[in-house]
């Protein structure tokens, strides 16, 4: 197999990016692995002989400057571009500031077009192959993720779209329905602090504890990523990859559509079935 080169956002330290990084680099293919700045990279991506530099998603300057370099170094063509860069926020709906969306927004999706639309004159030269990351969690909707959630839901919608719109010219669009993975992700979300007020005040132990993460079965994110490398490279490509913890749950779900099934039991998993409302936020309690 030819080697490929490989462009990949959000390689941070414990990240999904960076492991994707380490498996193509290890198979022998020219990684490019970027972070929203120097200091947040996974540090040994250099020292192992990859190229790194600062790319960050939100910036129009720095996407540019990062793409010339590829170009640059790659006589103007690009094999596989990786948006991995992404951040999660996690809030009750009720209580998510409408800048927090914003930023949500501004990472997992805007950021997915502008490195892809910058990219597309390497990728047209190489017929190459666009992988942007969805989530099981665009079927499962699970409460306090409304914002991530909308964010991998329109990321799927736009790879769909573009994968019609490309194709024609040789370029390929995958999604990665990715469930649950032992990454920063995670980790690096900021800490839910619920309003004195809430809503959700009678459950607060359970959301600001995120007690919704204890039951999870999650996939070691270097298992993920040498079965996602491996996806990657055949040559018949699916468009649709699922990898990760629960995603056989979650493809299940999307192929018998049990709505109803999902929201009884999500309800009662979150603890929101020990809620009623009285009238007033001061009226909600413990039922």
């Amino acid at each position: 197999m030819p080697l490929k080169t490989v462009l990949i956002t959000g390689c941070g330290s414990n990240s999904i990016g960076s492991a994707l990084a380490k498996e193509f680099h290890m198979r022998g293919h020219r990684v490019f692995a970027t972070g929203r700045s120097a200091n947040e990279m996974d540090h040994e991506l250099s020292i192992l002989g990859m190229q790194t530099f600062p790319l960050d998603v939100t910036s129009e300057k720095s996407i540019s400057e990062a793409v010339t370099k590829v170009s640059a170094a790659t006589d103007g063509r690009l094999d596989i571009l990786i948006n991995s860069a992404g951040l999660m926020h996690i809030m009750p709906f009720a209580d998510t500031h409408l800048s927090d969306v914003r930023s949500q927004m501004e990472v997992n999706v805007i950021g997915v077009w502008a490195v892809t639309h910058a990219s597309l004159p390497l990728l047209l030269e190489a017929k190459g192959l666009v992988v942007n990351f969805g989530s099981v969690n665009e079927v499962f909707c699970p409460p306090f993720f409304a914002a991530y959630n909308a964010s991998k839901a329109a990321v799927e919608a736009m790879g769909r779209t573009i994968r019609r719109e490309l194709g024609l010219f040789g370029v390929r669009v995958v999604t990665l329905k990715t469930g649950s993975v032992k990454s920063s992700l995670f980790a690096n979300a900021p800490a839910i602090v619920l309003p004195e007020r809430s809503l959700y005040a009678p459950v607060r132990d359970w959301i600001e504890g995120r007690g919704f993460t204890a039951s999870g079965r999650f996939m070691d994110v270097d298992e993920y990523s040498r079965a996602v490398v491996t996806d990657l490279l055949r040559e018949d490509v699916r468009p649709v990859i699922w990898r990760g913890g629960l995603v056989w749950v979650a493809w299940f779900i999307s192929w018998l559509g049990w709505e109803t099934i999902m929201d009884q039991a999500l309800i009662k998993g979150n603890h929101l079935h020990k809620l009623r409302y009285t009238g007033t936020a001061e009226g909600l309690k413990s039922a």
